[in-house]
């Protein structure tokens, strides 16, 4: 059995800027053009904040969605996530017209 592994592409605006990215899954797709415009995008960085003293605290755990969005909001502009269009799979044929060991007449 053929199994294609589908890929998810989203694009992210930001004010007047665009990117386009693709995962394996949805979620994937969304953190790799968030991490692209985090370092594309000629807008200044947030500042970042030393961490908590928290048991729980895991230095790197921020995502590229949560620090975008994190930027996002404080300059007061959505950051839009928007699934495209699965581009199309080449295009594979599968041979039906063979005969098997069990198949031999």
């Amino acid at each position: 059995m053929l199994q294609i592994n589908q890929m998810f592409s989203v694009q992210l605006s930001l004010g007047e800027q665009t990117w386009e990215s693709e995962g394996s899954s949805i979620k994937k797709a969304q953190q790799a053009v968030a991490n692209k415009a985090l370092t594309e995008s000629t807008l200044p960085k947030p500042v970042q904040k030393p961490p908590k003293s928290n048991v729980n605290n895991n230095p790197g755990s921020i995502t590229p969605t949560v620090e975008l969005n994190g930027l996002a909001m404080k300059r007061g502009e959505p950051a839009i996530y928007r699934p495209l269009d699965p581009k199309p799979f080449p295009n594979y044929r599968a041979n039906y017209n063979f005969r098997g060991m069990y198949n031999q007449r």
